[in-house]
């Protein structure tokens, strides 16, 4: 018995790893593709300056905290930000990792009632599509025809984006911002513009 939870606890130390390099991959071809792809442009030019999205792996997992700046997106600190307008939460670590390594679409993750959604349905809508589009980017054509109903064009190479990833890591222009930021809604609830 204690075998089977030290088991369990490897395959979730490994799931939880796994999960926060695809996230922080999943950032990078976001912020990179809000430079070079039309439609990513399009949906997170139609966010309101200071939405923040939060994507989080179970609620002590890895989490992905998005903002919108006036110079695109920022990534913000999961340990200070608490915060968010909008935010996909995986109800388990084998949920998340199964979307996360391409075994599962966000369709059939909501259709499994693998998460929960709090916020705005169409802001969450938004967010999905942005990271449709980037999925179709970052997973090889074998699991986008699985997870996706319909495989978008790219509009600059795969290969490329993933060495603008890799420049983006190598450079520290992913790096997270460690102060909390004020959301979209709580600034417009506060009277501020």
């Amino acid at each position: 018995m204690n075998n089977m939870s030290r088991k369990k606890k490897w395959s979730n130390r490994i799931k939880k790893r796994t999960e926060r390099i695809v996230l922080y991959v999943l950032y990078g071809g976001l912020f990179e593709l809000y430079k070079r792809d039309s439609r990513i442009q399009r949906e997170v030019d139609s966010w309101k300056h200071g939405m923040t999205y939060c994507l989080q792996c179970q609620k002590d997992g890895p989490s992905l905290y998005i903002r919108k700046t006036g110079r695109g997106l920022e990534r913000l600190d999961p340990r200070v930000q608490s915060d968010y307008d909008t935010c996909f939460q995986f109800k388990s670590i084998d949920s998340a990792f199964l979307v996360f390594t391409g075994q599962m679409g966000i369709a059939g993750a909501y259709a499994a009632h693998g998460f929960t959604m709090k916020g705005d349905i169409g802001t969450a809508m938004s967010f999905s599509r942005s990271v449709d589009l980037a999925e179709a980017y970052l997973f090889p054509q074998f699991i986008i025809r699985r997870i996706l109903k319909e495989i978008p064009e790219k509009e600059m190479s795969a290969l490329g984006l993933y060495i603008r990833i890799a420049g983006g890591i190598l450079s520290g222009r992913y790096r997270m911002t460690r102060e909390n930021k004020i959301t979209y809604t709580a600034r417009t609830a506060g009277g501020a513009s």
